[in-house]
């Protein structure tokens, strides 16, 4: 009715129609003193902004100026509109951080305002040098520069930067306080609150990145560095930063310990990381090993005597000359330690050469240089040579060489080993494995001299130790950090596939080669020393762990300031997270949130609550002792548990893909390879096949869904199975083929195979029947509590339905296969029972029909249903079996 009333309100509407309108006449713009109409809102500012970015990106080298020109005028210089465009997206970002993240405002003003001008400029720069036309211009100045022109351009254009970044950071950071404020006044934030606090985070972020990069620019090495550090803060779990970082340290050589480190971070971010730093670590890892080649002996121990010489002697040049002196021949041991052990994790980042075929380094050569590391390891600790924090980031890049060895710095899960394999059937996991397992060694040998180093001063100190004792011994931070990430491989890591050496399998030992046995016999011997040397600790701080309160049973990592700098790194999120959670997850599966909270914002930006220090030191020591000691009570590290058995389900598969491995190389015409050294040359396939089984069936029983994922099931029939039985049916078919068994069997005047390849085929296939008759009942038992949770509960978790699914579709596989045993120890009616359950299973799939179908062809009186059976598995609507099709036509034949 009110929509039809008609004319009793047109006169107020047509009144408001001229309101809106007179409104609009008084605008700015519409005054007719005002012939400017200016970009007032933030909207209009941006689409300002994008004609502006079209004029600058067509006065990059041959781009031809278009008609957008027009809009601001042909004369514009770059320069201007690069300020303009500046003011504008500087208003934005000051306006409203939500829209300017949404709109990526700093990633362009950096682009276009800063950064595309720089390039062209450091392109400039670098086609002079290529070209020599710098060297002509320079000559007169007798030095191999580049023409001021161009280099005095570059440091005056950053330097006229930097100001404008920093005063962009100061207002950013000046958002902070009032939202700390406001989060710590209300239980709960609005999600714009949230959203906003967010968007300064990231955008300080960036700009802390961009400024770093302006400070680099103008040769401002340590301005640069604090700022990427801040963004590092802000952001721990992207690895740009980080990648920075170690462009600055790797431009100084003393440092390239340092500058690895850094590419760990970078390459290990659990968020973002950084792929870029990879071809710069191959970079650096090459120049460190010119290095060494160049300016190292092979032996150090001349070094070491000269500075112990001068240090007991009383030379006659002056106390101060000598200690400079004393100092400068230190730090050239330090430098030359440092440099060796950065070359090592190179060569387990490449690999070992197990049978001396390639150019990586061999296996004794790598033993001897661990060895050699270590010695002079444990002198140089014991002189005080390194500091805390540079002893954390060695344990640091020896994670991330342990988990990436012999794969070029790249993670590799449990998955990813088999996907590899089914690309590549020639590939070898053992590879990987031992690697891995040779490069952890040296983790447990460095913690150990980290824990002979801690015990040693604790007991020098007092008897009866407190945590005030403990604050300067500089080995129990670094001490802590490897022993955690040792416990995280312990309690098994998908990224890890070398805890097979660290087994005392006493059934293979005497089987081993001399190769295998050196490598777990290093296994071994490292595990143990470590044990006992952690166990020494555990027991000299009893005293001092009974008297602690209860408040200190339930410490974690994120309650010591120091271990916040190693958030976000992938090696050690197992046991140090921002939330103090553990997290097993991959890489690219991690997504916890990716900045920090208004707070810790604020701490990082604050120098001076940085830099806060000592008044919880104490404190902080008793936690990290506490965490040490709950470290040394895991498996593995008691003294009397030397085997360090595959207790997860990671590790349990992992040890399959080894044994799969083996197995491969038995099939005939293959060469057997290093994958063997993990096992042991003489171990037969028949023992190797049992354990695969072993493993197999405990994961099949302790986890479907991740059976299902991993295909075990099928890997059960393919290795333990059916690779012996494909064998044996080769074997019987070549002997028919080559007219052996006819020459063999004419005596018995039939045509059969000879007994010893029938009979073993019966044999085998008889012994795996009840097996599989096991596992069915074992899972046919997992679905009737299924079953009665589901009638119970209206809707189910999302996890019970997957590991429903999962259930049925490995019972499903089973019966396949046990069918297909069944049909191989010739009991048909047995064989055909379990492929009708399998049909029933999965109605929808054809394979069970097509076994069907080859049971019933092989009675001539039930072709008709053969041929049923066949159109069954020809036209299932789920999963067609595309072999039947040969198979039903020879019926028809």
């Amino acid at each position: 009715e009110k929509l039809a009333s008609g004319s009793k309100s047109s006169d107020l509407e047509t009144t408001i129609k001229v309101c809106l309108l007179l409104a609009n006449a008084t605008q700015k713009g519409f005054s007719t003193d005002e012939y400017d109409v200016a970009a007032t809102s933030i909207e209009a500012k941006l689409s300002q902004a994008l004609l502006f970015q079209s004029i600058l990106d067509e006065t990059k080298p041959n781009k031809n100026r278009s008609n957008n020109s027009i809009a601001r005028g042909e004369k514009s210089s770059p320069t201007t509109i690069r300020n303009e465009l500046f003011q504008l997206f500087r208003e934005v970002l000051l306006a409203n951080p939500t829209l300017s993240l949404e709109q990526d405002v700093i990633g362009r003003t950096w682009k276009y305002c800063f950064y595309g001008h720089i390039k062209q400029l450091r392109c400039q720069i670098t086609l002079k040098k290529e070209t020599g036309e710098f060297a002509i211009a320079s000559s007169a100045k007798g030095s191999d520069v580049v023409p001021d022109n161009l280099e005095q351009e570059l440091l005056s254009f950053s330097n006229s930067a930097i100001p404008l970044y920093n005063d962009l950071i100061d207002q950013y950071t000046k958002m902070l306080s009032p939202l700390s404020q406001t989060s710590n006044t209300k239980a709960s934030q609005d999600a714009s609150d949230d959203k906003a606090e967010q968007a300064i985070i990231m955008i300080l972020y960036r700009m802390y990145i961009n400024l770093g990069d302006l400070y680099r620019y103008s040769c401002s090495t340590k301005l640069a560095e604090e700022c990427y550090l801040k963004a590092s803060k802000l952001a721990p779990a992207t690895g740009n930063p980080f990648n920075q970082l170690a462009v600055i340290s790797q431009s100084q050589e003393s440092l390239t310990a340092v500058s690895l480190y850094y590419y760990a971070r970078s390459l290990m971010a659990t968020n973002e990381p950084f792929d870029k730093s990879r071809t710069n670590l191959f970079l650096l890892l090459g120049n460190n090993r010119k290095w060494l080649e160049e300016h190292v002996r092979d032996d150090d121990s001349h070094s070491r005597a000269i500075v112990a010489g001068n240090i007991e002697a009383n030379s006659s040049i002056g106390k101060r000359s000598q200690r400079e002196w004393i100092m400068k021949e230190k730090s050239a041991i330090n430098r030359k330690f440092l440099a060796q052990l950065v070359d090592l994790q190179w060569d387990f980042m490449k690999g070992v050469s197990l049978d001396g075929s390639d150019m990586r380094i061999h296996l004794d050569e790598l033993l001897s240089k661990m060895s050699s590391i270590i010695a002079s390891f444990t002198d140089l600790l014991a002189s005080a040579s390194f500091s805390e924090s540079l002893l954390c980031k060695l344990v640091a890049t020896m994670a991330f060489s342990t988990l990436t060895a012999s794969n070029q710095g790249k993670l590799c899960s449990t998955k990813g080993l088999s996907a590899k394999r089914s690309k590549d059937p020639i590939w070898n996991e053992g590879f990987i494995m031992t690697n891995q397992a040779l490069a952890f060694s040296f983790v447990l040998r460095f913690c150990t001299v980290l824990a002979n180093h801690f015990y040693g001063h604790m007991t020098k100190r007092e008897n009866k130790p407190n945590a005030s004792s403990l604050i300067n011994i500089r080995s129990l931070t670094p001490l802590l950090l490897g022993s955690s990430f040792i416990t995280s491989i312990y309690e098994g890591s998908d990224w890890f596939h070398g805890l097979v050496f660290y087994r005392n399998d006493e059934s293979s030992g005497d089987s081993m080669s001399s190769e295998n046995n050196s490598i777990r016999n290093l296994c071994t011997t490292s595990q143990i020393d470590f044990s006992q040397s952690t166990a020494k600790i555990s027991e000299h701080l009893s005293e001092f762990r009974k008297g602690l309160s209860q408040q200190f049973e339930s410490v974690s990592f994120r309650d010591v300031k120091e271990y916040s700098e190693y958030y976000g790194f992938f090696p050690f999120h197992s046991f140090l997270t921002r939330n103090g959670g553990a997290d097993s997850r991959g890489v690219n599966d991690i997504k916890p949130s990716e900045y920090v909270t208004i707070e810790e914002a604020i701490n990082t930006l604050s120098s001076e609550k940085l830099a806060s220090g000592s008044k919880s030191s104490d404190l902080e020591t008793t936690i990290k002792v506490c965490l040490l000691l709950a470290n040394a009570t895991q498996k593995g590290f008691s003294t009397d548990e030397y085997d360090v058995a595959a207790t997860s389900i990671e590790a349990k598969l992992s040890q399959a893909l080894l044994f799969q491995s083996i197995l491969d190389e038995t099939k005939p015409n293959k060469n057997r390879s290093n994958n063997s050294i993990a096992r042991g040359e003489k171990s037969s396939p028949t023992t190797i096949r049992n354990e695969l089984f072993q493993l197999f069936r405990e994961v099949l029983l302790a986890n479907p869904t991740l059976s299902l994922e991993q295909d075990v099931i099928g890997r059960t029939w393919k290795y333990c199975f059916y690779g012996h039985i494909k064998q044996l049916r080769c074997q019987i078919t070549l002997k028919k083929e080559t007219g052996e068994f006819a020459i063999a069997s004419s005596a018995k005047g039939s045509d059969v195979v000879p007994d010893n390849l029938e009979q073993e085929l019966l044999s085998f296939s008889n012994s795996a029947i009840p097996l599989y008759n096991d596992l069915i009942d074992q899972y046919t038992k997992m679905l009737s509590p299924l079953s009665q949770t589901s009638n119970t509960k209206a809707s189910q978790d999302a996890s019970d339905d997957k590991a429903e699914q999962a259930i049925i579709m490995i019972l499903y596989r089973m019966y396949i296969n046990l069918g297909d045993l069944y049909r191989y120890s010739c009991s048909t009616k047995l064989a055909e029972e379990c492929y009708l359950k399998a049909s029933k299973l999965a109605p929808a799939t054809g394979n069970p029909f097509n076994q069907l179908a080859v049971i019933s062809q092989s009675q001539e009186s039930l072709t008709a249903v053969s041929l049923y059976y066949y159109a069954r598995s020809l036209m299932a609507t789920n999963e067609p079996f595309d072999k039947s099709r040969t198979n039903m036509l020879s019926l028809l034949e």
